[in-house]
This record gives C-alpha cells, sequence and structure tokens, in this order.
C-alpha cells in the first residue's frame, strides 16, 4: 500500500489533534501505558501515520509538555484573574497552577519519566540553562515588587524541585503533601519578592521546620 501523502494543512490538523489528545491521555495513562494506538484513535488516523509526525512514543511525549509550554501565557492570564502584574498572590495561584493536572502534565509524569525522556532524547530534553534564564527574566517583567537581587538560577532550581516534588507524590508522606507543598510555595515566593512576612517564613519554611530532620 501506498504510503499515505499528507497536506501541509493535514498535517497541522491532525498533529494538533493528537498533541491535544496527549495531555487527557497522559493523564488517564501515564506515560509507561499510553499506547500509540490510544494516542491515533484519539486523533481519528491509523496506527502507521503515527510516524509521519513522530519518531517514538517518547518524542510524542516531549511534544505534548512543549505544546502545553506554550499554554502558559494562558495560565499566566487566568492566574493575573485582570491585574496587569503579578504579585505573591497572583504568583502562588500560577505555582498551584503548575501542578494542577487540570493545567499541567507534570503531575501525570513520574521521575523515571523524565529520566526516560533524556536518555531517548538526550539533545531535546536536556535543560538548557541560557534557555531557562531567559524564559525566567520575561517571567519576571509581569510581575511587581520583584525583589532587585533575585537570583534567577536559585527560583529556577527551587520551582524545578517543586515539580520534581509533585511527580513524585506518591513516595513523600502523604499526610502533609499539600502542606508540604504549600511551605515550598512560600520558600519562593519569598526568593522572588523578599517580601512575604519573614516571621511567617521562618515558621513555614521547609528548612526551619521540625520535620525536615533526616529520616
Amino acid at each position: 500500500m501506498a504510503k499515505r501523502v499528507f497536506t501541509e494543512e493535514e498535517r497541522t490538523e491532525y498533529r494538533e489533534k493528537m498533541l491535544d489528545a496527549g495531555f487527557d491521555l497522559l493523564k488517564e495513562y501515564g506515560m509507561t501505558h499510553m499506547s500509540v494506538a490510544k494516542i491515533t484513535e484519539a486523533a481519528g488516523i491509523g496506527v502507521s501515520t503515527f510516524y509521519n509526525f513522530f519518531e517514538s512514543k517518547e518524542q510524542y511525549v516531549y511534544e505534548v509538555m512543549a505544546y502545553r509550554r506554550r499554554k502558559i501565557p494562558e495560565y499566566l492570564q487566568l492566574a493575573l484573574n485582570g491585574k496587569e502584574k503579578a504579585g505573591p498572590a497572583e504568583a502562588r495561584t500560577y505555582l498551584k497552577m503548575m501542578i494542577d493536572d487540570r493545567y499541567s502534565v507534570f503531575p501525570s509524569l513520574t521521575p523515571e519519566d523524565e529520566q526516560r525522556l533524556l536518555e531517548m532524547l538526550p539533545e531535546q530534553a536536556r535543560p538548557d540553562l541560557n534557555k531557562e534564564t531567559g524564559i525566567g527574566k520575561r517571567f519576571f517583567q509581569i510581575m511587581e515588587g520583584v525583589r532587585p537581587d533575585v537570583n534567577i538560577p536559585l527560583v529556577a532550581n527551587l520551582i524545578k524541585i517543586y515539580v520534581l516534588a509533585a511527580e513524585g507524590r506518591d513516595i513523600l508522606h502523604q499526610a502533609v503533601y499539600e502542606e508540604t507543598m504549600e511551605r515550598m510555595r512560600d520558600l519562593i515566593l519569598y526568593e522572588i519578592f523578599g517580601k512575604i512576612d519573614r516571621d511567617r517564613y521562618i515558621r513555614n519554611s521547609i528548612f526551619h521546620h521540625r520535620a525536615c530532620c533526616m529520616f
């Protein structure tokens, strides 16, 4: 059978369908159990056609992550709730959205998934520190009250740890998971704004809480 040739319009349409479907499929099945058949069924195309668009399932998942990342401005507008600039309250809302499976793909991934992406797509999935710094600078431009000495790489690392904690939720103490994530948000916001009540910050900081003792 001759290989089907797609027009540019068809390629764009089917690619968008598959990427849109990926978010819900990852939530339902996870990366390991999300099959190519399920992806193509959701897009209304044949299984063999998948490889006209993506070299592997891992590349597809990476593209889904990038596709959702392009929706960040939309989520920021939701967090701003009509304001022009974000303060600590709006930034906290956005941090919550980052690990909320209604908006983010990260809660549907595991640390093992991330490692597999790095192994299968070393050039694409490897963190680009210069790019991250540029994104951080643009991100802070829509905030008001950012501390003049904000350390962007430090904030980026804290946010990564925050997201990894959400991905590895199953190995954390469930009874205090929400409290843990709230205190991590406190720490991130303090590093961005430096205006959070310092006594509250110290009381709530994961580094000053008695439960931080090594187990």
